[in-house]
């Protein structure tokens, strides 16, 4: 067969247009998160060159490639290509190692364009690896995403991207645009989620004072504070947990798993986020402040790198992580909190935590075997469900020995409605309980519970309740604002 008459060869790029992760940046986030003597051998490849570093990492890490976020326009390109009897070849700077694998679990059988050694493929380096696999002069088609796709666009035959189309080049845009970094940043942020710091205001509302403005505004700004924070640790979580995260039938499409958002932008809005939340809580409640919020940060750091794969312990530190939200809402007032709230807030937080387990748990894809990045098998599902309804009547009777200590009887007007608090929360419990056990909550529980009805309703209740326990009667303000 002549040259004029051979199939045109298909180059296609790996990171960021076959499939929409970074192989060889996943690698360094395992490998990192994996010790600190790990962390510090990848500070020193790094330093060594990105190849080195590629080459060290894909000989420590074993990359599942059957989890990896595919596009599909871009498999169905390989398809159309294999079914015209085309040659498809996978070009990436990622190690020969992944990309192999990679071209194995896609069944491709022509040889792998790849990182080898110290030579790190990419742009002109792969342009120059094309060039000898064509024979110079022969044609190619090549779909990429970047930047420093350019110069292969610029002598391919036929030229796609999944990514910006650079201006004045003949690229033909392959599937949707992307989301944007703007959407992408926010989803992973958890706007949603932002709801559970309003927890930093119960130190406002058992102290009485609800009423007074400058508490509630201080109150208010701790709660913003303590949400740039929890956005930037999500971030990090997210980034440690991609693959167990692809693993579960809905947080695979978080952007980070889904592959929406990058490695390196991801950082770089933890960091920014976090710092301006620590700078805000200095400013606003001084080193005592700052310092509870560096605990939260280095407990939750701790869970997501260790603790949530540790059955059991990961519940207690969730509870504990919660009941840290009140204690910040307490020193950003400047009042202290009861035993009797801190022993509360643990257990009806354990339930919740063991409720956010089961409900994992009972999504999961494979529940038979380990939950990935967890310390549960399917097996455990029963004894979640009963320590989590255990926890949350402890949680109750807690309420109830509260009711009645002497100690309390003389900070209340009527003491005696205190008692008709265990109520409204003895059936929220429970609903709530039952409504996961029916697979009607999905994801986390106080996420859930602020976007409920009823729970929304329950609160009100309880919060009424306390209020006029507390003076004797609701103050105006509050029927003003219901």
């Amino acid at each position: 067969m002549s040259d004029h008459t051979a199939p045109i060869p298909l180059f296609v790029d790996v990171d960021g247009t076959l499939t929409r992760a970074d192989i060889s940046l996943e690698s360094f986030v395992r490998i990192g998160r994996s010790g600190l003597l790990a962390f510090m051998a990848l500070i020193v490849w790094l330093l060594r060159g990105r190849a080195i570093a590629k080459t060290m990492a894909a000989r420590r890490d074993r990359v599942d490639v059957s989890a990896l976020p595919y596009r599909l326009e871009v498999l169905n390109l390989i398809e159309s290509a294999k079914a015209d009897g085309r040659p498809v070849i996978l070009a990436s700077a990622s190690h020969w190692r992944n990309i192999r694998r990679v071209a194995e679990h896609l069944e491709l059988s022509e040889p792998i364009l790849a990182t080898r050694g110290r030579r790190n493929l990419k742009g002109a380096a792969k342009l120059e690896a094309i060039r000898q696999r064509t024979g110079g002069q022969g044609e190619f088609d090549y779909v990429g995403d970047s930047r420093a796709d350019r110069c292969i666009w610029r002598e391919a035959r036929q030229s796609w991207s999944v990514g910006d189309i650079p201006p004045g080049t003949a690229v033909e845009r392959l599937g949707a645009h992307p989301i944007g970094f703007a959407r992408a940043a926010m989803r992973a942020m958890r706007p949603h989620q932002w709801s559970k710091n309003l927890l930093v205001l119960v130190p406002l509302i058992t102290s009485g004072l609800l009423v007074k403005p400058s508490a509630v505004l201080t109150g208010l700004m701790a709660a913003v504070l303590m949400s740039l924070i929890a956005s930037a640790i999500y971030l990090v979580n997210d980034l440690f947990d991609m693959d167990a995260d692809r693993l579960h039938r809905t947080k695979r499409y978080r952007p980070l798993a889904a592959g929406d958002l990058s490695i390196p932008a991801a950082i770089g809005l933890s960091l920014f986020l976090g710092t301006a939340g620590m700078v805000g809580g200095w400013l606003l409640g001084g080193w005592s402040l700052l310092l509870w919020l560096l605990v939260y940060v280095a407990i939750t750091t701790l869970y997501s790198i260790r603790l949530k794969s540790v059955m059991v312990a990961d519940a207690i530190v969730l509870a504990a992580l919660y009941t840290i939200r009140i204690l910040i809402g307490s020193v950003a007032i400047g009042v202290s909190l009861s035993f009797w709230l801190l022993l509360f807030s643990v257990f009806l937080f354990l339930s919740l935590a063991y409720l956010k387990r089961y409900i994992e748990m009972r999504d999961a894809i494979s529940p038979d075997r380990l939950l990935s990045g967890r310390g549960y098998v399917g097996q455990d599902l029963d004894v979640v469900m009963m320590s989590g309804i255990a926890s949350g009547m402890v949680a109750i009777l807690v309420l109830a020995l509260f009711a009645h200590d002497p100690e309390t009887v003389r900070h209340y007007a009527v003491p005696e409605l205190l008692w008709l608090l265990c109520l409204p929360l003895l059936y929220w419990i429970n609903r709530l309980w039952m409504m996961a056990r029916r697979g009607e909550v999905d994801g986390d529980p106080v996420a859930f519970a602020v976007r409920d009805g009823r729970s929304i309703a329950v609160g009100a209740i309880m919060t009424a309740i306390f209020l006029a326990a507390l003076y004797g009667t609701v103050p105006d303000m509050l029927v003003a604002g219901g």
